[in-house]
């Protein structure tokens, strides 16, 4: 029996398509980010513009415009007076650390000195998170941040004008993407375009949750920071509200400055405040927030999201911690979708 390979790709049709349009996908990896960063503002702004036009029947781009005109001034407003002031907390808080962490260590070493079994993990914490390794660690990490910062503030303003520019002429796209379905490309539309819009929402409904849900932890850690009086508020909350972009384990991670920053203006006292504000914003998130704006979309338990997240990020880093959860959630929705 000759082998055709026309017959070949005919039959097997469907998995040349998605190899294409993941070849498509990895060759443009470098500008992922650019790319993700423009879709979440067109879906966050195209749901404030849906949301207007059909409760105050406005005009479309009227909305849109308005929109991203309010965003840019927030946006010009923050960069001009935040910046100087999480330099100046970044800064403060890294010379402090040693003095934080000498703090901790001694009320470890009179709380657990005694204790045959803490004391030989609390002698190898010691070790490994000496003051002088934590200040470079810090001063790497701040200047990895910077870094990494300057890079993605141009990927935010070119992801503005490119969702400004789609969103602006939106049906006009929208009605070229479908005219796919008369050209020879339409097989390829058929197949991916179902796929690609479910994919799109789940990311988008689960990206506008837990936006929502980190300005709520960042609002409430502020107040609280606030009343607490501890230092350098805007720059923990500022990791607060980042962190916090990261189901579950986001929160933890923010907690260690936290709990630092408030040692080294209060003492151990203050840092067991600290702790105890943490869990009760965790358990606020866990049991209110979650169940009524991330669980109405994702319907995922809390232990699998660990799971997931661990997976995501040991095969791609920080985008897996951030679209892990997305992504399993599409994979589940699509193989319980009944077949046509």
């Amino acid at each position: 029996m000759t082998f055709n390979i026309s017959e070949f790709i005919r039959i097997n049709r469907v998995y040349f398509i998605w190899a294409i349009f993941m070849g498509i996908l990895y060759l443009f990896r470098d500008m992922f980010g650019l790319v993700f960063i423009t879709f979440i503002m067109g879906f966050i702004v195209s749901s404030i513009s849906h949301t207007l036009r059909k409760k105050y029947r406005l005009n479309r781009r009227c909305v849109v415009v308005v929109t991203y005109v309010l965003f840019l001034i927030g946006v010009i407003a923050f960069l001009t007076h935040v910046p100087p002031i999480l330099l100046s907390e970044t800064i403060s808080f890294t010379e402090q650390l040693p003095q934080s962490i000498e703090s901790l260590s001694n009320w470890f070493n009179n709380e657990f000195g005694d204790n045959e079994i803490i004391a030989p993990i609390v002698s190898q914490l010691k070790g490994s998170i000496s003051p002088d390794t934590a200040v470079i660690s810090a001063w790497n990490i701040t200047r990895s941040a910077l870094e990494k910062s300057i890079h993605y503030i141009g990927w935010f303003f070119l992801a503005i004008l490119f969702s400004f520019l789609i969103l602006y002429d939106l049906p006009k796209l929208s009605k070229g993407m479908r005219h796919l379905r008369f050209t020879k490309l339409a097989e390829s539309y058929r197949e991916t375009s179902d796929s690609v819009i479910l994919f799109a929402k789940v990311v988008g409904e689960n990206f506008r949750a837990q936006l929502i849900i980190s300005a709520i932890n960042t609002l409430l850690t502020a107040i609280c920071l606030y009343f607490l009086k501890v230092k350098a508020i805007s720059l923990l909350s500022t990791i607060v509200f980042m962190c916090g972009l990261i189901p579950v384990l986001g929160m933890w991670i923010s907690s260690v400055p936290i709990i630092l920053m408030a040692i080294n203006s209060g003492g151990i006292e203050l840092g067991l405040w600290a702790l105890l504000m943490i869990i009760v914003i965790h358990m606020l998130e866990a049991y209110v927030l979650n169940p009524r704006i991330v669980s109405s979309v994702m319907h995922i338990n809390p232990v699998m999201t660990l799971i997931i997240l661990y997976i995501a990020h040991s095969m791609i880093g920080l985008w897996g911690m951030l679209l892990g959860i997305p992504c399993a959630v599409y994979i589940y929705r699509k193989i319980s979708m009944p077949e046509k």
